[in-house]
């Protein structure tokens, strides 16, 4: 497998006040639906281990991460961790095979999706359209968890736990010692991506129990953001869209032709959620994404 060089990964120091936490950047800048989007991985460092948080999209990327470290790996164990089975996050897996094999952890639910037949069909779809993806193999977790997973070294601990909503294998990282939280896809800017209507409550107690751990700094997969405050502003935001749906709820039932313009239905246009953006928003992509949020909190207020 050949690891070409790529300026698509980089080295992203601002975004940690601590040296032991490294947050990489991945551009796609292929032509399409997904042209610019961005998303962070980070490897951190503990005395005994480095843990590597999420693989971004192909072998290629862990490479350049690697790469970057590797003067510092010493007698450290490496370990993974994937935050959920999405293509963003865990596709560059195969990395960790052969002369690099790592153990992989992740939610159980992570490997039952990897080793799906959905995955395979995306997969197969994204080699045919973009070349990257090439050397991309569907490699689940070997480590796999349900409720809780503590890492305890000497002077950090890395807790994982269950952080469903946006996905329900989706989980995050907790480290008290540093009073960071790795909240992955959980918490986005400008605005969080609910998987289903199912799905919502597991959101919001996601979204609240990231809350009651008060951290100092949180690092999402997308949005260039480290504040805490935005689990509030995401939490505050699909609280808005619960009440404006209650509100509709009281006079009328949406038909289902009606709810596939949702937004519009509570009168809650995109441009009054991200009306405090300071960086551009890819408004196809978070339109589509804040209708299917308005769609899916109403119909579970309906069911």
């Amino acid at each position: 497998m050949t690891m070409p060089a790529s300026k698509d990964v980089v080295f992203v120091p601002e975004m940690s006040a601590d040296s032991r936490v490294r947050v990489f950047c991945r551009t796609f800048n292929a032509i399409g639906e997904f042209e610019g989007m961005e998303v962070d991985a980070y490897i951190v460092f503990t005395g005994s281990y480095i843990v590597v948080f999420d693989t971004m999209l192909c072998p290629e990327d862990v490479s350049i991460m690697m790469r970057m470290v590797q003067d510092e790996v010493g007698k450290r164990t490496i370990l993974v961790v994937n935050s959920h089975a999405d293509w963003d996050h865990a596709w560059g897996n195969a990395y960790f095979r052969g002369e690099h094999t790592a153990p992989i952890i992740a939610h159980e639910y992570g490997r039952i999706r990897l080793q799906s037949a959905e995955a395979r069909t995306e997969l197969v779809n994204f080699q045919q359209q973009y070349p990257i993806f090439r050397n991309v193999e569907l490699v689940p977790p070997t480590i796999t968890f349900n409720q809780h997973l503590t890492l305890y070294d000497a002077q950090m601990s890395i807790e994982l736990f269950p952080a469903p909503g946006h996905h329900r294998d989706h989980i995050a990282a907790w480290l008290p010692e540093l009073r960071l939280l790795l909240a992955f896809d959980a918490v986005e800017n400008p605005l969080p991506c609910i998987e289903s209507a199912e799905a919502v409550p597991s959101m919001f107690a996601t979204l609240e129990h990231f809350m009651a751990l008060r951290p100092e700094r949180v690092l999402c997969s997308h949005g260039k953001t480290t504040s805490p405050a935005l689990v509030q502003e995401n939490l505050a935001y699909l609280r808005e869209i619960e009440h404006r749906s209650r509100q509709l709820l009281l006079t009328r039932r949406p038909t289902p032709r009606e709810l596939e313009h949702a937004s519009a239905l509570i009168t809650y246009p995109l441009d009054e959620v991200i009306a405090s953006a300071t960086e551009p928003v890819d408004r196809t992509f978070y339109g589509g994404a804040h209708n299917a949020n308005v769609r899916y909190i109403l119909e579970w207020l309906m069911s």
